[in-house]
């Protein structure tokens, strides 16, 4: 939507490189870890876990997400007009490259900072807004909110079940990716159904 058709195989073809070079480093890491002492945290942190999180992390944490998350609600309008298509954005003023960069950005800080803490935690960027639509539409005056509340409570009833489902903690991101798979297959089919009629 944002960007032209080759900028976009450009993009995913980025991705795919950054994350083969940074996969491996991640891999010689591991490899060069200590295997008792070290080796586990970095495996625990890699399948995503809020067993490590202190107060001294989320002082640095909470901070970027605050101001991430209101630069955002404050671009409200502007994201809801880029989804109607660049020749509409265009003709109400809409500079389609500041904003689809900032938002990016924006984006790219709250999920690095997150990460940093917690680690790879997947599936919850994809199935939360989607299942949020659903429940108060696409206008991101309210999406945006109801995102990030409902993206809260799940986060606290998963990370509740991983600490209780067994006499071990399991990283919350094996459980994320258990439930969050076949709920966006569904809501997937779902969109499919209604697009079909």
């Amino acid at each position: 939507m944002f960007i032209g058709k080759g900028h976009r195989i450009v993009l995913v073809l980025a991705g795919v490189i950054l994350s083969g070079f940074f996969s491996a480093l991640v891999s010689l890491i591991q490899y060069l870890a200590d295997a008792e002492e070290v080796l586990p945290s970095i495996v625990f942190w890699l399948l995503g876990s809020f067993a490590t999180t202190s107060w001294a992390k989320l002082a640095i944490l909470l901070p970027c997400v605050f101001i991430a998350a209101y630069l955002l609600f404050r671009l409200r309008w502007h994201i809801n007009v880029l989804s109607l298509g660049d020749m509409q954005a265009k003709m109400l003023g809409v500079s389609i490259k500041k904003t689809h960069w900032f938002v990016l950005l924006l984006c790219a800080l709250l999920v690095a900072t997150q990460v940093a803490v917690s680690g790879s935690i997947g599936w919850i960027g994809l199935v939360i807004p989607h299942l949020t639509r659903f429940f108060v539409g696409s206008d991101h005056r309210y999406l945006l909110p109801a995102s990030f509340l409902i993206g809260r409570i799940f986060m606290i009833v998963i990370d509740t079940l991983a600490r209780t489902l067994t006499s071990a903690e399991i990283p919350v991101g094996i459980i994320t990716a258990l439930l969050g798979a076949p709920i966006f297959t569904l809501l997937l089919l779902k969109t499919y159904r209604k697009k079909s009629l």
